[in-house]
Formats: C-alpha cells, sequence, structure tokens
C-alpha cells in the first residue's frame, strides 16, 4: 500500500463507489458549483466528500496513471484493474478533453 495521499484517497474513491453498486462515478478535473466527485446508483446521484482544492488535480492524474492514459491528445480512454483493500477494482476511464469529467464505469466482475 501506498503512502501517498492523492493515491490512498483516488483508491478509496474506487472501492466506496464500487461497494455501494455505482452505476457511474464522475470525477470534475476543476472544483465547480457541483460536487466535483459524484456517483450514481439506481438512476440517483450522490456527492461524495470533496477532496481538499490541492488534491482534485491529483486525483484525475491518478486516475489516468492508473489507466495508463499515454501522452497522445484526447480524448482518452483506459482500464483500471487493481486489488485495494481485498478487493479487485476495476473501472473503465474515459476523458474527452483535460478539462472535461473523468467519467468511469465498471466492469461486472
Amino acid at each position: 500500500m501506498t503512502d501517498d495521499p492523492i493515491q490512498q484517497f483516488t483508491r478509496l474513491v474506487l472501492f466506496q463507489a464500487q461497494q455501494d453498486h455505482a452505476t457511474e462515478l464522475v470525477v470534475a478535473p476543476i472544483a465547480g458549483e457541483r460536487s466535483p466527485i459524484r456517483y450514481k446508483v439506481e438512476d440517483t446521484w450522490y456527492d461524495m466528500s470533496p477532496p481538499p482544492a490541492h488534491v482534485l488535480p491529483g486525483v484525475v492524474s491518478e486516475l489516468g496513471r492508473l489507466a495508463v492514459f499515454t501522452r497522445r491528445p484526447f480524448p482518452k480512454e483506459g482500464l483500471i484493474d487493481i486489488a485495494f483493500s481485498g478487493v479487485r477494482l476495476r473501472w473503465v476511464v474515459r476523458m474527452a478533453s483535460a478539462d472535461s469529467d473523468c467519467i468511469l464505469t465498471p466492469i461486472e466482475q
């Protein structure tokens, strides 16, 4: 397990959304009026507690790193498949542009 707080927070977000059976997870690269991290369960959106403002860009970067985004231009898509707390976290990650939401959908296990 890593000691890096951004890596830990990112994994915790994925874990919590998966444990709650989310069908979609959205991370906004820039905090706006709405919660920067939210997920959908059975057509209802839930807000996660927002990270400190300086952490949010790191979360989006970490999602891209875990999904093995290349340096190629947008749009980008990748797969996250990691173990965390005894659970396999598997998500498809998509980003249309650097300032668009990072959209994740779970891969059925």
